[in-house]
């Protein structure tokens, strides 16, 4: 009997009371992680940086902000209660060489501040890496606190993934209550960013596999892993991302390469993957679901009938799922049957690039012709971009290979140490040839050439392979296959690993790195992975005490600098909020003082512009590398009639970012007409080519001048 089957065999005459009590306790650690996941993701936005590099714009710092230092308190405690904890004997450590890297990349970002030619975006990359560093580890730390619930948090993983996914879907259904104002077709709440939805989606299929394959568990719980991949499914393919079905696509052959769970694998990834081939199929047929721009009538009477489309598929899916499992458990299979029919299986999976190849080969350009031709696609900036319908699936134009050129031509500029740790948004306007513009370049490998150069690409190696040792000697995907318990463990850190492995993909062609909840899914996995160790090392239970802080200095310390350490990073990364609302009430002052002029109210004028100065000096000691608080400064100044004044602010935001198109263009729109005005806009020009707001016409003058 299974330790689950023998739980329940327990709970029969026990009182409910305790029934709910027993839930409780096994399943704290997973609510715990589905709700902190999904809290992050429908608090922070996906980024931080700002087109000009001064003060964010959109949503701007509040919710990354108040995400950041959740995430670095939340680690450093974490760290403070595993130096806590009681244990008898010397106690290993394990993940440390990965957690030190991705520190020490961190460290590298907030030093690039020193050459950055946008600072205050560096500041903000840096606040992102170190709360990135803290949740790592945390999670290393979370493995000596929880030792043994490895299930409880990929359990947690997939119920945020699945959450978030059904959230993303029912926009399509109840269009007019969860996402009224979006016109595309494409799944985009509730980030905002519709890769962002199906690399969500994909994170949460290893997991969903592992629901539906592993052999504890009752039968029914585990059916449920059908109906989950198809809305995993719906979810991934109405976002219309291939960057995620790439990274999908990966981290199932990964999975299904290293699990020996293959047969329980597939039955209910085909299960649910045809089941979602319905939804969608019907899905696409609706014009009214598949195309853009359509009214909002049209769209929820349609997306109601998604619903029932969609909860008809997922009940069908449940139910075969179970049939097929009560079935196979009432008439297993042989041991040389089952291995014969994974052996088909794997073969199946291979055949289907082969088919792939078969298809191109019998196409109108021919095997060579479509290589050659999507291969010109993807990489040619100027290639034809597919649309936002449903045949971008099947596209490999895109507006990447665009931007992954604009970094290459910043990392050429600055080849050892990068342009500044988020520099690229500013980085990379003297190089635009077209007006379409990026604040990231859509890739986690450009992006760091463009930042942070060699030194910033080599860091980031090491912070993979130190992983990635951790990760072989936890999970050995080629040692021999354990018996009992380390085997179901084995299987659960492979899975982790699967997620890491699609995010890691996903993040070499698209800029979702930067969305916190999604970085914070494959965070916590990584980490687990890292700080469990071998499979021989076992994890000791044991709780937090402050008698064990009394006996051992070195536990106080740990925990002294634990704490310390988030407390000040907490601070630095409250630092540019706090500047930002500084500058935003300066330019409502600003904005008040302006009104009031125009109504001959001068003594309120007067003091508007009063307030607004002593704001945006308050912004600008907060976050000394932010222009924005300088511009505006100048703004009050030239109100009062201080022009010269004015200009010398100015001139110290030309001084804290030269290169810099913004803050040459705040110094030509002080006075356009005098020579340091025109020399201002030349400057702006050559820095931001495609800006949309350079008055032609004054740049002739400038020329001609």
């Amino acid at each position: 009997m299974s330790a689950h089957a023998a739980r329940i065999s327990r709970d029969d005459g026990a009182p409910l009371t305790a029934t709910l009590a027993r839930l409780a306790a096994d399943s704290w650690l997973a609510i715990a992680v589905a709700v902190a996941v999904a809290a992050v993701c429908f608090t922070a936005t996906g980024g931080a940086v700002s087109v000009d590099g001064s003060t964010p714009s959109g949503a701007g710092l509040g919710p990354n902000t108040v995400v950041e230092i959740a995430l670095t308190l939340a680690g450093g405690l974490l760290v403070a209660l595993a130096f806590a904890r009681e244990h008898a004997g010397r106690v290993r450590v394990f993940g440390v060489g990965g957690a030190i890297a991705l520190f020490a990349l961190a460290a590298f970002s907030a030093i690039s501040v020193n050459w950055s030619i946008a600072p205050a975006n560096s500041w903000l990359e840096a606040n992102r890496t170190l709360a990135y560093a803290a949740t790592f580890a945390g999670a290393i730390a979370l493995v000596r606190l929880s030792a043994g619930r490895w299930r409880s948090v990929i359990a947690g993983l997939l119920l945020a993934t699945l959450l978030l996914s059904a959230y993303a879907v029912a926009s399509k259904i109840a269009p007019a209550t969860l996402d009224a104002s979006d016109t595309f077709a494409r799944l985009s709440v509730p980030f905002g960013y519709w890769n962002a939805v199906g690399l969500t989606a994909a994170l949460g299929i290893a997991p969903a596999l592992w629901l539906g394959a592993r052999r504890d568990g009752h039968a029914a719980l585990n059916a449920l892993a059908a109906p989950v991949l198809c809305l995993l499914l719906v979810a991934l393919v109405l976002s219309y991302s291939r960057g995620a079905v790439l990274a999908a696509a990966v981290g199932i052959a990964f999975w299904f390469a290293f699990v020996p769970l293959r047969l329980r694998a597939l039955s209910v990834l085909a299960i649910g993957g045809l089941a979602a081939a319905a939804v969608l199929a019907w899905t696409f047929a609706q014009p009214a679901l598949a195309d853009d721009n359509v009214s909002l009538p049209a769209r929820s009477a349609v997306g109601h009938r998604l619903g029932l489309v969609l909860l008809a598929a997922l009940v069908v899916a449940f139910l075969v799922a179970l049939i097929l499992r009560f079935a196979r458990e009432r008439n297993p299979l042989s041991a040389t049957r089952r291995r014969r029919l994974g052996i088909v299986a794997l073969v199946a999976l291979a055949l289907v690039p082969l088919a792939a190849v078969g298809a191109g080969a019998h196409s109108s350009r021919g095997l060579f012709g479509t290589i050659s031709h999507g291969w010109y696609e993807l990489t040619t900036p100027n290639a034809q971009q597919p649309s936002n319908s449903a045949s971008r699936l099947t596209a490999t134009g895109s507006m990447q290979a665009l931007y992954w050129s604009y970094a290459l031509d910043v990392f050429d500029a600055h080849p050892l140490t990068g342009a500044g740790a988020g520099a690229y948004a500013v980085a990379h306007q003297q190089y635009m040839t077209s007006p379409a513009q990026a604040l990231n370049a859509h890739s986690y490998i450009f992006q760091t050439l463009a930042d942070l150069g060699l030194l910033g690409l080599a860091l980031s190696l090491a912070v993979a392979i130190g992983w990635g040792i951790a990760a072989v000697r936890a999970a050995g995907p080629f040692r021999p296959r354990a018996p009992g318990g380390e085997a179901a463990e084995r299987i659960g850190l492979l899975t982790m690993i699967a997620v890491v492995i699609a995010f890691a993909v996903h993040s070499g062609v698209d800029w979702t790195y930067f969305v916190p909840g999604d970085a914070l899914i494959a965070l916590l996995c990584a980490g687990w992975v890292a700080g469990r160790g071998p499979a021989r090392e076992r994890l000791e239970a044991g709780r937090p005490s402050l008698a064990r802080l009394s006996r051992s200095p070195t536990a106080a310390a740990g925990v002294a600098a634990a704490i310390g350490l988030a407390l000040v990073v907490a601070w630095s990364q409250w630092q540019p909020l706090r500047s930002e609302q500084a500058a935003t009430a300066g330019s409502l002052a600003l904005g008040n003082a302006d009104a009031a002029l125009v109504l001959n109210e001068n003594a309120v004028a007067r003091r508007d512009l009063a307030l607004a100065r002593a704001d945006y000096l308050a912004a600008r000691s907060r976050d000394p590398l932010d222009i924005t608080p300088l511009i505006g400064l100048a703004g009050v100044y030239n109100n009062e009639i201080k022009s010269q004044l004015a200009q010398q602010t100015l001139e110290q935001a030309v001084a804290l970012q030269p290169s810099n198109a913004a803050s040459w263009f705040a110094l030509w729109q002080l006075d356009g007409s005098t020579k340091i005005g025109l020399a201002a806009l030349a400057a702006a020009h050559h820095l931001f080519p495609y800006d949309p707001d350079l008055p032609r016409s004054a740049l002739e003058n400038a020329s001609a001048s």
